[in-house]
């Protein structure tokens, strides 16, 4: 459970940390053969292209998990405090209402027969001589529309109990003061 829970709070961290090292690291080496060598390596480009992409989903899903992408919010916040919770359910909804229909689009995409039969012209499997298939590089979409949908599915039932937690205290201080203020007046009347 331990691990399940560490996946849980690190997954897009650790991704996005290898995909940046790996950016930096072809992209140095590259710099270097090339100046230092006046050599190249041929498929680091389109390697340091594809880590990119994936960098990019991965950091939407990471965004949501977080809760740190970008949103006005002037007009929003003027409201009262359960219209703001309702608006910010009806907008994780509709996001995650995207991301799905997303993933769904980005499946077809990879499973379709044009993409299927198309390669990289300089990417191979290590110690092969295979090309790497342009699925993995149209993988990069549904991956992060469906990590992103469940992390908008994680914080929709997170607003959802925070909204009822809050009603059930709301119900519970009421009724304390109701309480409180006829021991006083029971009080009072002695």
């Amino acid at each position: 459970m331990k691990w399940l829970r560490a996946i849980n709070t690190n997954l897009e961290a650790w991704l996005i940390n290898f995909l940046l090292a790996n950016i930096v690291f072809w992209i140095f080496l590259q710099v270097v053969m090339r100046y230092l060598f006046s050599n190249s390596i041929p498929w680091s480009e389109e390697f340091v292209r594809w880590c990119f992409i994936w960098f990019i989903w991965i950091g939407v899903s990471y965004g949501f998990k977080t809760r740190k992408h970008i949103s006005v919010t002037a007009l929003v916040n003027i409201l009262p405090q359960t219209v703001q919770r309702v608006i910010s359910l009806l907008v994780n909804l509709v996001v995650l209402w995207c991301m799905v229909k997303l993933f769904i689009y980005g499946w077809d995409q990879i499973m379709s027969p044009i993409i299927a039969r198309q390669s990289s012209i300089v990417l191979y499997w290590p110690l092969t001589e295979t090309r790497v298939s342009m699925q993995w590089l149209y993988a990069s979409l549904p991956a992060g529309a469906l990590l992103s949908a469940f992390r908008l599915a994680q914080n929709l039932l997170e607003d959802i109990r925070d909204m009822f937690a809050t009603k059930q205290q709301a119900t519970e201080q009421k009724s304390e003061k109701t309480i409180t203020t006829s021991q006083m007046q029971q009080q009072g009347g002695n």
